[in-house]
């Protein structure tokens, strides 16, 4: 049975390149465009492994990374960000986030960081 991972950015072209990138690997991808749709996706279905982008729109994916750990503590999120804000990316880690990739991702990146995190059973 393929890996289900969920890809949170409000970015449509980061979705779908991910989405793209993930479903040729093998996995399973669900997407979500801003922090409330991945809560409710998050109701519906347990992923493998979250990407996560930090900045959106309404609810951040820090917020949302508060409700993932607090109700799903144990699933691998990856945040994803196009910011240069070293200290949110530390606050993201420190709140449970295994990793951190700075967009432009390098497309091989993804798949050696789907491979560590979410390939795992």
């Amino acid at each position: 049975m393929p890996k289900h991972i969920l890809v949170v950015d409000d970015d449509p072209d980061i979705r779908q390149v991910l989405q793209d990138r993930l479903q040729s690997y093998g996995y399973e991808v669900d997407t979500a465009a801003d922090g409330w749709a991945a809560i409710r996706a998050l109701e519906r279905t347990t992923p493998s492994g979250i990407f996560l982008d930090l900045r959106m729109p309404g609810m951040d994916g820090l917020e949302v990374l508060g409700h993932i750990r607090d109700f799903l503590p144990s699933i691998p999120v990856v945040i994803i960000t196009a910011a240069s804000a070293p200290e949110q990316v530390l606050r993201a880690i420190s709140a449970g986030a295994q990793t951190c990739i700075l967009k432009p991702f390098d497309t091989s990146q993804i798949k050696q960081i789907a491979e560590r995190w979410f390939a795992t059973p």
